[in-house]
């Protein structure tokens, strides 16, 4: 199946499996870092925690959506590393310097992933901030956070995608389609899209009897 430039923005740009994103530990509230204690032991202390997705999951979108149309590679720029991440003809960059917990390693990760963000991938991981994402800590070390936000924000993590899914491109793929042949296709791909996006029943249903309009359209045409 061909895709134009702007559809595979589209794609690019598409959510994550609700479950597949990870949490962290961004910041803590009623804290004191040098002292690792609360600064007041009377409150409780608060972790916001920030949703994000790993190099692996960007590379996995990219081997997706473009196959083998796409590269990436890296310099160094006033001592930040910066990738140039170039999907088709496009080349985008973005830099990060090393990480405290992973170094080099860590920087380039980093950076990998911020080229990505510049064609879509996981963009939408930003409107987060709007979200309710602190929990709170008693009885919990760092160590537990994740799980437990991952656990707790699953509602947030699906709604953060709805604003992206690619409901609308699909439907408008199915209108496009001058053959029988080439509506299986494009079925076969919105199959993926929308398992993974998880569509509310009342857009799988419209999906399928627009799918089936065509469908039948396609097969009156055929007939006449």
């Amino acid at each position: 199946m061909e895709f134009t430039a702007t559809d595979i923005l589209t794609l690019l740009s598409a959510p994550f499996a609700a479950g597949s994103l990870s949490w962290r530990i961004g910041n803590k509230s009623n804290w004191d870092n040098k002292l690792h204690q609360p600064k007041d032991k009377t409150k409780p202390v608060k972790a916001q925690m920030l949703v994000y997705i790993d190099s692996r999951d960007v590379q996995d979108r990219l081997d997706e959506v473009c196959g083998m149309n796409w590269k990436d590679d890296y310099k160094e720029v006033q001592g930040r590393l910066v990738c140039n991440l170039q999907v088709g003809n496009t080349v985008r960059s973005d830099g990060a310097g090393d990480t405290d917990f992973e170094g080099e390693k860590g920087g380039l990760s980093d950076a990998f992933k911020r080229a990505a963000v510049k064609f879509g991938v996981g963009r939408y991981l930003y409107n987060a901030k709007n979200f309710p994402t602190w929990l709170d800590m008693e009885g919990h070390t760092d160590f537990d956070m994740p799980k437990i936000a991952k656990e707790q924000f699953t509602d947030i993590a699906r709604r953060l995608g709805e604003n992206v899914q690619t409901y609308h491109f699909w439907l408008g793929k199915i209108d496009a389609c001058q053959s029988l042949e080439e509506l299986e296709e494009v079925h076969a791909y919105a199959n993926t899209y929308y398992k993974r996006e998880q569509w509310s029943t009342g857009n799988l249903e419209t999906y399928k009897k627009h799918l089936a309009d065509k469908k039948a359209a396609l097969k009156e045409k055929l007939n006449a």
